[in-house]
């Protein structure tokens, strides 16, 4: 066989914007669509709050919602991390309110762009001019907008050490799959196909071209009747299992993996992870490293020979 390159197709697009928050070396990438599946027990909402302590460490969300029936039954796990103000119960309208607020924290961050640029004509103003010479109505913008007591602040500042980023959010969905409600909300296709292109900002920002929203779904199974359809499924970036007695449940989940990752590795990884009372299995789809595609209780990488780090020397 012989090889003849054409002068045709050979011009690389631009890079595309990534709208990936600010993450740990190790940690998965965010906005993540994440789906923790295991039975009632199994260490769903324990796993889950790991997760919230790290995030919280890492400062990775400025602030996280919870849709769920049952807030009260899993305060100790969630109530240090998410303000009771922030969860809602699950009805065919509640994703919607969720993506409502990221949008109203996107306009709120746009504002606050309009608000620093004008802050700023200001004060060069206010040092080479006498403020009788400085123009009524920008005195006047000054005056309304609070610049005569210093520069605007964004109030999620400081949650990232005065770094100015577009809000970051994440939204938890705890126990809702059988609720009829939700799974006629149209929120939930949005947020499970678009999560990474909610609330699209007026002009990209910090090599973001929206606020996002990082999901993550507990539930007690992979596949049921009233879960998540196959095409949620399909575009998840992340998904943590725990040991299921149900072949069915794992026969699904072979299937459906199998075109992303080796059967075989999947395999191995699953009986490592899954033997131990609690031990789970994680396979991040979308890895920083082929390498870390398996973890085992998410802080410990399984490493096969058959995928060998591609990481940068």
């Amino acid at each position: 066989m012989r090889v003849k390159k054409l002068r045709v197709y050979d011009k690389s697009p631009e890079r595309g914007v990534s709208n990936l928050y600010p993450t740990s070396k190790d940690a998965i990438r965010q906005p993540a669509l994440h789906m923790v599946a295991g039975q009632r027990n199994s260490g769903k909402s324990y796993l889950c709050s790991k997760m919230l302590a790290q995030f919280k460490k890492d400062n990775t969300f400025d602030v996280v919602y919870l849709i769920s029936p049952s807030f009260c039954s899993n305060r100790s796990y969630f109530g240090k991390y998410i303000k009771e103000s922030d969860c809602l119960p699950p009805t065919k309208s509640s994703i919607q309110e969720i993506i409502s607020r990221v949008e109203a924290d996107r306009d709120e961050f746009e504002q606050f762009l309009v608000h620093q640029k004008n802050f700023a004509k200001f004060n060069k103003e206010l040092q080479t001019k006498q403020a009788n010479e400085i123009e009524p109505g920008l005195l006047m913008q000054a005056y309304d907008n609070g610049f005569m007591l210093g520069p605007p602040k964004w109030k999620y500042a400081h949650l990232s050490n005065g770094k100015v980023q577009p809000p970051r959010s994440l939204l938890i969905l705890d126990d809702v799959l059988g609720s009829p409600a939700l799974l006629q909300s149209a929120g939930l296709t949005k947020i499970g196909t678009l999560n990474r292109h909610i609330a699209p900002l007026a002009k990209s920002h910090s090599d973001r071209s929206a606020c996002a929203l990082a999901v993550i779904i507990l539930c007690q199974s992979y596949r049921m009747k009233e879960g998540i359809s196959r095409v949620l499924r399909e575009n998840l970036s992340a998904l943590t299992i725990f040991a299921t007695r149900q072949k069915k449940q794992y026969d699904a989940l072979e299937e459906e993996i199998a075109d992303v990752v080796d059967v075989d590795l999947f395999r191995t990884a699953y009986d490592y992870s899954t033997k131990d009372k609690h031990g789970n299995l994680t396979i991040d789809f979308n890895p920083v490293c082929n390498s870390k595609r398996f973890r085992k209780n998410l802080n410990q990488v399984l490493l096969f020979d058959e995928m060998p780090c591609e990481c940068p020397k």
